[in-house]
């Protein structure tokens, strides 16, 4: 990897998160943190609170009840990179003509020479380095989709979340963009993916499952299959109808295998893709001291990010959902 990233001094971390809407509780209670180096799965049925947990997380939205910090601060646009599911980019351009120009709004202490050589280095970062003089509209979805991460890693976040950045994608685009993403956390940044698509999953650090708003599980993605019971990641999906919210969060509660999940230290970055370590923090407070004896491994083209969150922000005002 090319990109220099400053780095992250601290975890995202979310602490008993509420949130409701009409009158309908979305968010029960959701607490989760994740770390410089980390690459977090999200999923859940529709309806699980999957967009409002990341509108939360971004700032786009506050909580109920519970807090949001990064770092021990509050999240600030600057230092977040938001990719949507759909990708706000120009179709018409080159990517390099898009980066130059974001980077022209985004970076403007670059002069002309430094944004080319930051626009390669992305690129070569997210494998587009051969089809940057290529309209985006002859791109590939997955390469489309290199080209929105590439635009939100100008500015160099410490926390990177994308909202269903596989959708649409066959399974082999959907396993390169995993790879990728699993890759730039390695750089030191924390990364959650909310995705419907669950061939991937075992990339991940840790998997957190939503249903109706609760914490159905938390923890190291192979280790999901033997608490859902599950024969696969996919088949999580037709277990969780079987029991209400409620069970399955109190399950989640009891389970054995939470309290050494929670009391894994941060891990160290640029490390080999092939390890893990994730810590989490439980919904009513911080995250347990870390213990060696459970620190083991884990099997419009220039719209910046700012801009994005402000529009969501203005949108939020004027009543939308």
């Amino acid at each position: 990897m090319t990109t220099s990233l400053p780095a992250l001094s601290g975890p995202l971390v979310a602490r008993g998160l509420t949130a409701r809407a009409g009158g309908n509780l979305i968010l029960d209670g959701v607490g989760l943190s994740i770390h410089p180096g980390e690459l977090v799965g999200l999923i859940g049925p529709s309806g699980a609170g999957k967009s409002t947990l990341i509108r939360c997380l971004l700032g786009l939205r506050a909580p109920d009840g519970g807090e949001v910090s990064l770092a021990g601060a509050p999240p600030r646009a600057e230092g977040v990179g938001y990719v949507p599911q759909q990708d706000a980019i120009h179709r018409a351009l080159t990517p390099r003509q898009a980066l130059d120009f974001a980077a022209q709004l985004r970076r403007p202490e670059l002069d002309a020479a430094a944004r080319g050589a930051r626009v390669v280095a992305l690129a070569k970062d997210v494998g587009l380095e051969e089809r940057l003089d290529v309209r985006i509209h002859k791109l590939s979805g997955g390469q489309q989709k290199r080209v929105s991460v590439a635009l939100e890693l100008l500015t160099e976040p410490g926390l990177l979340i994308l909202d269903e950045p596989t959708s649409g994608l066959d399974p082999g685009l959907e396993a390169r963009l995993m790879d990728l993403l699993r890759r730039l956390a390695r750089q030191g940044r924390a990364v959650l993916v909310a995705t419907h698509a669950t061939a991937s999953l075992p990339m991940c650090d840790a998997l957190l499952v939503l249903v109706a708003g609760r914490v159905a599980y938390f923890g190291p993605p192979n280790d999901a299959l033997g608490f859902f019971k599950a024969t696969s990641f996919g088949e999580i999906f037709t277990r969780l109808p079987l029991r209400s919210p409620e069970a399955w969060a109190k399950a989640h509660l009891q389970d054995p295998q939470r309290a050494g999940f929670l009391a894994r230290a941060a891990p160290l970055v640029n490390r080999p893709i092939n390890e893990g370590n994730v810590s989490v923090v439980s919904p009513s407070g911080p995250a347990e001291p870390a213990s060696p004896a459970n620190n083991k491994p884990a099997a419009k083209p220039s719209t910046s990010a700012a801009e994005q969150l402000a529009a969501l922000k203005a949108q939020r005002r004027g009543g939308g959902p």
